[in-house]
């Protein structure tokens, strides 16, 4: 029986390692860096192999079966945190606000974000587009902060592949 909670455990354990690893494999992928994905994606596929035959070599193990499913939802839960946490994806967020456009503006720089403002023109007319580019630990600072500023602003976010120059929170000068 304690063979079985051990063998339970470590495949648990490994498990967790393999679809953590697997998560941040694809992180890597999405941005480009294809050396480190391949080098994650060997220990990934390495532990996987090794937890998967002792699982179909004790297939009557129902300890081990769960370990597996736990460890797989263990895993992705902790490879989405430490691929946020990793992260340095720049995003840039356009900001429409048909009431409250003056207040963010003024409150953006006093929260130590940089802006762009350009005008545009929408379906009702003449808008004021405004423009930060912040990291992605700072999106949801930034979104709050809008969103106490107007509830009811038009917000559209996206990921920058590269920038140059400017100011963006979060990143220092070199």
């Amino acid at each position: 029986m304690i063979d079985t909670i051990l063998w339970s455990l470590a495949i648990l354990f490994a498990r967790i390692t393999d679809v953590t690893l697997g998560t941040i494999r694809v992180n890597m992928i999405i941005r480009k860096k294809r050396a480190i994905a391949a080098l994650i994606g060997f220990f990934e596929v390495t532990i996987f192999i090794t937890v998967i035959v002792k699982l179909i070599e004790n297939i009557n193990n129902i300890y081990g079966i769960l370990a597996y499913g736990a460890g797989f939802a263990i895993g992705t839960a902790i490879g989405i945190t430490i691929s946020e946490k990793l992260s340095l994806d720049l995003i840039s967020t356009n900001i429409i606000s048909k009431k409250r456009c003056n207040e963010i503006k003024t409150v953006l720089p006093e929260e130590g974000f940089g802006f762009t403002c350009y005008k545009g023109a929408g379906r009702d007319g003449e808008v004021e587009i405004i423009n930060v580019v912040c990291n992605q630990a700072n999106l949801q600072r930034l979104n709050k902060l809008i969103h106490d500023n107007d509830p009811d602003a038009f917000v559209v976010s996206y990921m920058l592949d590269k920038i140059r120059g400017g100011f963006v929170r979060g990143f220092k000068k070199k």
